[in-house]
C-alpha cells in the first residue's frame, strides 16, 4: 500500500509539472501573439494613443492581464496546475508596468514592490499557519 501511494504521489507531481509547462507555454504563445499585434498596429500607425502610452505599455498591459486571467482560469479549473504566489506577482507586475505608461505619475514600480512584498507575506503566513 505504501509503494502504491508513493507511485501515485510521484505520478501526481509529474502531471502537475506537465500542466505547469503547458500553462507556461500557452502564456508565452499568447504574450508573443499579443506583442506581434501591438507592434504591427504601431507600424501601421493604428495603435491608440492614450496618455503617454507607447507600444511597450500596451505589450506589458496585455501580457499582465492575460496572465491574471490565466491564473484565475487555472484557479477554478480541474487542472492539477494551480498558480503560485510568483505567478500572481509577475502578472500583477506586468499589468502595473503597462498601466504606468498610461499615466503621468510614475507610481507603477513602487506599487509593484509593495504588492510583491504583501503577496510574499500572505503566502508565508498561509504556509506556516
Amino acid at each position: 500500500m505504501t509503494e502504491e501511494r508513493s507511485d501515485m504521489t510521484a505520478e501526481g507531481r509529474k502531471s502537475e509539472k506537465e500542466a505547469r509547462k503547458r500553462a507556461e507555454g500557452l502564456w508565452w504563445a499568447g504574450a508573443l501573439i499579443w506583442a506581434g499585434l501591438v507592434f504591427g498596429a504601431e507600424s501601421l500607425d493604428v495603435l491608440p494613443r492614450v496618455g503617454g502610452a507607447n507600444a511597450w505599455s500596451w505589450v506589458f498591459l496585455g501580457a499582465g492581464l492575460y496572465g491574471l486571467l490565466s491564473n484565475l482560469y487555472y484557479l477554478r479549473s480541474a487542472s492539477p496546475y494551480k498558480p503560485s504566489t510568483w505567478d500572481w506577482i509577475w502578472s500583477g507586475g506586468l499589468t502595473l508596468v503597462g498601466l504606468g505608461g498610461f499615466t503621468t505619475i510614475e507610481i507603477s514600480w513602487p506599487l509593484i514592490l509593495i504588492i510583491a512584498g504583501i503577496a510574499i507575506l500572505v503566502s508565508q503566513y498561509l504556509r506556516h499557519r
